[in-house]
């Protein structure tokens, strides 16, 4: 009989032990998040740490290349992407997009708004070509991609949406008045969305960061490098707020860098 025991000990196999125990420590495990610009900067990072702890990812972003890099990372790491080319200043498409998250996945917990554009030049040169393209993608993109979740996550239950802002949103600085007005705009539209989702068990959060070392940032400021948060820092921030216990909830974070 002894022997029997220790043979039958011998035999029982847990070949997938490790996974489980490594799904079991991550934050978001079996979650699904979409995140929009998500090529690059703030939004790649954002949907690789996603993928890191588990969750699977929709990527949403103009630039179809850039999006299927970062799925192919995200599916090397053993989650799963869905790489949706989508213009986010137009409804259909950010209706679209959602569709198809919810026709692959079942649901969506998380929406990342990160897409964004920038044009800095003082009011009197300030083109109304540059400020509407500005406002259409950092403002009513936020909307839309809101607007197009929204009921859904009402209906399920549970939703967490984070915009990224910018410290612009909180501080007015020369040159840069189309995009304060769209990014201090967007402060206030999520607080609406988190007032109105609140009794559905929908939270809403904005982020703020301040300078980042991102190609936007590059394209239009001569900075030195090493004082720039990282896209990753961001990263960082949103996961921490979307991974909160539900009896915890962060409206706003504003991240600064030091150094600058």
């Amino acid at each position: 009989m002894r022997t029997m025991i220790q043979r039958l000990t011998f035999c029982i196999e847990w070949p997938n032990l490790s996974v489980e125990k490594e799904d079991l420590n991550m934050k978001l495990t079996n979650q699904v998040a979409i995140v929009t610009g998500a090529g690059r900067g703030i939004g790649r990072a954002t949907a690789l740490a996603f993928a890191r702890e588990g969750a699977n990812v929709v990527l949403a972003a103009r630039t179809v290349s850039e999006i299927e890099a970062v799925a192919d990372e995200i599916r090397r790491a053993g989650r799963e992407a869905l790489s949706v080319p989508t213009d986010v200043s137009r409804k259909s498409e950010a209706e679209s997009m959602v569709k198809q998250a919810f026709d692959r996945f079942g649901k969506v917990d998380i929406l990342v708004n990160n897409a964004g554009v920038s044009i800095h030049n003082p009011i009197p040169r300030i083109r109304e070509e540059d400020w509407d393209l500005i406002i259409a993608v950092n403002l009513k993109g936020v909307f839309l991609c809101t607007q197009a979740i929204f009921s859904r996550m009402c209906e399920q239950g549970h939703g967490h949406i984070v915009n990224v802002s910018s410290g612009a949103g909180k501080h007015g600085s020369p040159k840069y008045g189309a995009y304060c007005a769209s990014k201090f705009a967007v402060v206030g539209f999520t607080e609406v969305t988190d007032a109105e989702g609140r009794p559905y068990g929908v939270k809403a959060s904005v982020v703020c960061p301040g300078p980042v070392d991102t190609k936007l940032r590059r394209d239009l400021h001569d900075d030195d490098l090493t004082k720039l948060a990282q896209p990753e820092d961001v990263a960082d921030l949103i996961l921490f707020l979307v991974t909160q216990p539900p009896r915890a909830h962060t409206p706003e974070a504003v991240m600064r860098a030091p150094l600058m």
